[in-house]
């Protein structure tokens, strides 16, 4: 442990360990870089953004059998959200990181430069990288930029330093390729894990992190709309990522206050069977409703909702609703062990592919944890087992899984009450479809009319020379004839 004063203000600064190469003035905010025994005043460093992270410095936890603390952070920020890499030092004094974004963490330990990675412009999500006998599949591509820092990291950043990152999944396995200081990566690895995995200590309270960040993380704030006013529900820190139900104006509340990011053009107000704010009673847990999707399969003219519910200890979860009926999905934080041109294996389980296809956004409204807009295109391909369809969505900069289960439209209703609405809806499609095929029928009458003359012109005179017998057949075939008319009544 190396301790001095800091230059600019006087008070103590600590490095606890020896290869840290910079630390930050907690009372200051200077940016003091080691040089030998002594430090060099860099300028000061921003504060970061809201914290509302239940990690702090000083937090501490168990990672492979070895105890670690939490001494410094780097919050970076990309298009689409920021999230915070924490750096830790265990007791051995070996160091690694803990990065926290939007509620999923993974511990990643340097293993040095990656001299057999491909360059950063030729990964795309999906490709490969074998390592340590495994292939890992890229799931992130990531261009973000250091917001801020605080206590001591292994190197120098600073507001505008660029982090050029590609993430890598393989089961539960996670790893890092970081391009950030040049065409040769170093590759960290390491796996996904949860708080409570950690054994985490010190961990800040919801009281705490209210007294910094201003609200709970994850409860219900409201905002004004700053195009036209209306009142926009959002979750601090979880979904700040917000869409005006009333003029669909595109909004960024990271910061606490509601910024335009895309005025965009004014639509129809999305009409679902489920509303933004409703609650639902699911697995034994309260959620809340607050962000829709309507999407629609590129070329086609399927359309389907889907519904982003939130809990604040749970974290998120999908209904999605369809002509086929609703499925509860989630995201999946370990990744398949296998995945081939026709089968994917996960968790033990075989799913066999189905099919493949485009979804855009066509509407959306309310609030979510990343930044989604109208025109949004991802490739999906679904695999079904019997634990459900497990499904791939990919875009220029993502690969995700996720698993649906379907479920009763009775079921759904039951959630949110049992108010009897949501499974007439289901209904109501089928009156529809029933409806549209009365029509179809209907057009076949003139038809029926025209071969029911012909048999009678045809018969007739046959008859009256046959018989009862063949008045009988005659009768049968004209039935046959109008049979198809009627079905829709006979099913009745």
């Amino acid at each position: 442990m190396f301790k001095l004063a800091c230059p600019s203000c006087g008070a103590e600064v600590v490095f606890r360990s020896a290869t840290s190469a910079m630390a930050v003035c907690e009372y200051c905010r200077s940016t003091l870089l080691r040089e030998g025994d002594a430090v060099r005043d860099a300028g000061k460093m921003a504060v970061v953004l809201e914290d509302y992270s239940p990690i702090r410095i000083t937090t501490s936890g168990m990672y492979a059998g070895q105890a670690f603390g939490v001494v410094g952070r780097i919050q970076l920020r990309y298009e689409d959200g920021f999230w915070n890499e924490w750096y830790i030092l265990f007791d051995d004094g070996s160091a690694g990181w803990l990065s926290d974004a939007s509620g999923q963490y993974a511990v990643t330990l340097d293993t040095g430069l990656a001299d057999d990675a491909p360059p950063f412009g030729q990964i795309v999500p999906g490709g490969q990288y074998t390592w340590d006998g495994a292939t890992f599949t890229a799931s992130d591509l990531r261009t973000a930029r250091c917001i801020a820092g605080e206590g001591e990291l292994p190197f120098q950043v600073g507001p505008g330093w660029q982090a050029k990152v590609a993430d890598y999944r393989q089961g539960v396995r996670f790893l890092t390729l970081d391009y950030s200081e040049g065409a040769r990566p170093r590759r960290y690895a390491g796996k996904a894990v949860g708080l409570g995995d950690l054994r985490c200590q010190l961990l800040r309270t919801p009281g705490e992190i209210a007294g910094s960040a201003g609200r709970l993380k994850g409860k219900a704030a409201i905002l004004a709309c700053p195009a036209c006013g209306g009142a926009i529900e959002w979750r601090p820190a979880v979904a700040a990522h917000l869409h005006c139900p009333a003029c669909g104006t595109e909004s960024d509340a990271t910061t606490g206050t509601a910024e335009v990011m895309d005025a965009g053009r004014r639509e129809a107000r999305l009409v679902t069977t489920l509303s933004l704010g409703e609650e639902a009673s699911i697995d034994g847990k309260t959620w809340t409703l607050i962000g829709l999707m309507k999407c629609q399969e590129v070329g086609e003219a399927e359309e389907w909702i889907e519904y982003l519910m939130f809990n604040e200890t749970a974290g998120f979860l999908w209904l999605v609703e369809s002509s086929a009926g609703w499925d509860k999905v989630r995201v999946l934080d370990t990744w398949p062990e296998s995945v081939s041109s026709s089968a994917v294996r996960y968790e033990g389980a075989a799913y066999t592919r189905m099919q493949a296809y485009a979804s855009r956004v066509i509407q959306v409204a309310g609030a979510f944890n990343w930044r989604v807009k109208v025109g949004d295109s991802v490739s999906i391909t679904d695999y079904r087992g019997s634990r459900g369809t497990l499904t791939s969505e990919r875009s220029p900069s993502e690969l995700g899984w996720s698993l649906a289960q379907r479920v009763p439209a009775a079921t759904v209703d039951g959630w949110f009450g049992g108010k009897g609405r949501i499974t007439p809806s289901v209904t109501s499609l089928a009156a529809l479809a029933s409806t549209s095929m009365a029509a179809d029928r209907g057009k076949l009458r003139p038809l029926a009319w025209v071969f029911t003359v012909l048999v009678l012109l045809i018969n007739v005179p046959i008859a009256f020379r046959g018989g009862l017998y063949s008045w009988v057949l005659i009768l049968i075939a004209i039935g046959i004839l109008w049979l198809p008319v009627y079905t829709d009544v006979l099913d009745d």
